[in-house]
């Protein structure tokens, strides 16, 4: 089953999100050890913005069940609005869904 994001917030910041994802049928987390994982952000016309995955390192798996999403300020670039997120992970030959809906990015500064 699909984590459901709606207009979750955000700054155009750097991002450092942890995701625990479970089977829906037992509660139990799901090993992920071995999964590719990959999350896009698009604007409202379905252009790419950013691509995030277990092959360039911007998605960790840390634990059963649990991943992390962390884009650097240099990489998200996105101006303030509203953005699709999606995203999928593949084990074990299977390919299923992980999370869809909006993130509203306001504007930020970077840290120094």
């Amino acid at each position: 089953m699909a984590i459901t994001l709606n207009s979750a917030e955000t700054s155009n910041r750097d991002w450092n999100y942890q995701f625990e994802v479970d089977d829906e049928d037992t509660g139990d987390p799901i090993d992920l050890t071995g999964a590719f994982i990959a999350v896009e952000i698009t604007d409202a016309e379905g252009c790419h913005k950013i691509y995030a995955s277990t092959d360039n390192g911007l998605i960790s798996i840390v634990s059963t069940g649990v991943f992390t999403l962390t884009i650097p300020y240099s990489q998200t670039n996105l101006c303030a609005g509203t953005y699709n997120i999606g995203g999928y992970y593949q084990l074990n030959g299977d390919t299923l869904d992980l999370l869809e809906g909006s993130i509203a990015v306001r504007t930020g500064r970077p840290r120094p």
